[in-house]
């Protein structure tokens, strides 16, 4: 893209044009490489926005808690970004991107902007351009921001790098108590919600509180014990209560001083996100087309070298490093 016409762009994003917020989240979701020249034309906000995390198992409901939490908020005058993630195609690249369907009332309120993303093959249960479409929509300024992971098993936990309260959602029927318990999702969650109440939620409600009253990992650093919430996405029951315990960990992170070392935290990943970027993207651009065949063959006879081959690539990076300094 001209720099004269992502300047036009960025102009039209800080008008508080939707439409420039969607280019822009295309444009470094599809060129990584302009994430830069955007963010270097944006101001950091006044207020960051509070990002809300929501994960768990296919079928759990995720897509239609997010609607409820949405015309919830937006009812209470915030304005709400959702990020929706959908699992790619391992073989075309493309993601159904259905929640739309599913939030079709809440996304089309005018406090809401809501953006469904391809994992692209990403593991942890994200999108690649998750980090800066949150940023992305904060220089926005929306209030609240909704992360919602594909939901692909036992093992969407980066989620928990990304926000600042993680909703991790059950569903009754999804297995007994031990299967609760070797879900490594759960171990995340700030809230715990049962949805589906309607089903048989009690059962596996006290099934979680009896887990979470002998699970010493639970009460960590900030001292805080995850609530269990019953909900009904259909009839709206039990998120008036959800949204009060949300509240109630907010504040509680806030007090504590964990909401500013999660915040910290989490540009420090960047950080370090960005940096082994560029450095796989110079390696394997500038220096393994040339001993691709030769470092191929030496592991094909003996694959026990490969860690001493990775220190030679390593080596050659440094004296290229060295090489541009002299120039």
């Amino acid at each position: 893209m001209q720099l004269e016409k992502l300047e036009e762009l960025v102009s039209r994003f800080k008008q508080k044009e939707k439409s420039a917020l969607a280019r822009l989240i295309s444009l470094i979701e599809n060129e990584p490489e302009m994430a830069s020249a955007v963010f270097n034309q944006l101001d950091s906000p006044q207020q960051p926005s509070y990002i809300m995390g929501i994960t768990g198992p296919p079928g759990a409901g995720k897509s239609s808690l997010i609607s409820q939490l949405v015309e919830k908020l937006t009812a209470q005058g915030k304005s709400v970004g959702v990020i929706s993630i959908d699992p790619s195609s391992p073989f075309t690249g493309g993601a159904f991107l259905g929640d739309r369907i599913r939030m079709a009332t809440a996304v089309q309120h005018e406090l809401c902007f809501m953006r469904s993303m391809a994992s692209r093959g990403a593991v942890g249960g994200l999108s690649r351009a998750t980090f800066d479409t949150t940023l992305l929509m904060e220089a926005f300024g929306f209030d609240i921001i909704i992360i919602e992971t594909v939901g692909a098993g036992q093992s969407e936990v980066d989620v928990l790098k990304f926000a600042d309260t993680v909703l991790v959602l059950n569903v009754p029927g999804l297995g007994d108590s031990i299967q609760c318990q070797k879900a490594g999702i759960i171990e995340i969650g700030d809230i715990l919600v049962v949805n589906k109440k309607d089903l048989g939620g009690e059962e596996i409600a006290v099934q979680l509180d009896l887990m979470l009253d002998d699970a010493v990992m639970f009460i960590g650093e900030s001292s805080w014990r995850p609530p269990v919430v019953q909900t009904n996405s259909i009839s709206g029951e039990g998120f008036d209560e959800l949204l009060e315990e949300i509240w109630n960990h907010k504040e509680h992170i806030t007090l504590s001083g964990a909401l500013e070392e999660k915040r910290r935290k989490r540009i420090k990943d960047k950080l370090m996100d960005v940096i082994r970027y560029r450095i796989e993207d110079h390696i394997l651009k500038e220096i393994f087309p040339t001993i691709e065949a030769s470092v191929l063959d030496k592991l094909n006879a003996n694959k026990y070298s490969v860690y001493g081959i990775a220190g030679t690539i390593y080596e050659t990076y440094l004296s290229h490093l060295k090489g541009s300094e002299k120039e």
